[in-house]
């Protein structure tokens, strides 16, 4: 069962991808501010990170900064979920080496697929694909 980290501020879209990535069968730890993650995913050793940028504590480049800084954490992906589309924000994304960034409001299912797909090409192996009744919004 992989383990997926959901570092999200906002308490209902927290819940509701921890409700969603649940139902599919994964382990989900919820994290509510970036300072909060920096600590947490050394700890916990995620197969996958579900990003917001704009968090208290650090923001989401901060945390992508100090993943991409430690090598042990850098083979961690990394999914973006943001509020932000200008493009700067898609260029800050470029320097990093991101697994996917979505912007918000965001279709769950598509999200889930893209966790599949992901956790899949880490793994190196098709991963059974979430049931298309998993319940999403």
């Amino acid at each position: 069962m992989a383990t997926i980290m959901v570092v999200e501020d906002d308490e209902e879209l927290n819940e509701l991808l921890h409700y969603n990535l649940s139902r599919v069968g994964y382990r989900v730890i919820q994290v509510w501010d970036g300072a909060e993650a920096i600590q947490a995913i050394p700890r916990e050793m995620p197969d996958l990170v579900l990003l917001d940028i704009m968090l208290p504590g650090a923001d989401g480049w901060e945390v992508c900064r100090s993943l991409s800084e430690t090598p042990e954490l850098q083979r961690i992906p990394i999914i973006i979920f943001t509020a932000k589309s200008a493009r700067e924000d898609f260029d800050q994304a470029r320097q990093f080496n991101l697994a996917g960034y979505f912007t918000k409001p965001y279709a769950t299912p598509d999200v889930l697929r893209h966790v599949e797909k992901v956790l899949a090409a880490q793994q190196g192996q098709p991963r059974a694909s979430a049931s298309p009744n998993a319940p999403t919004d």
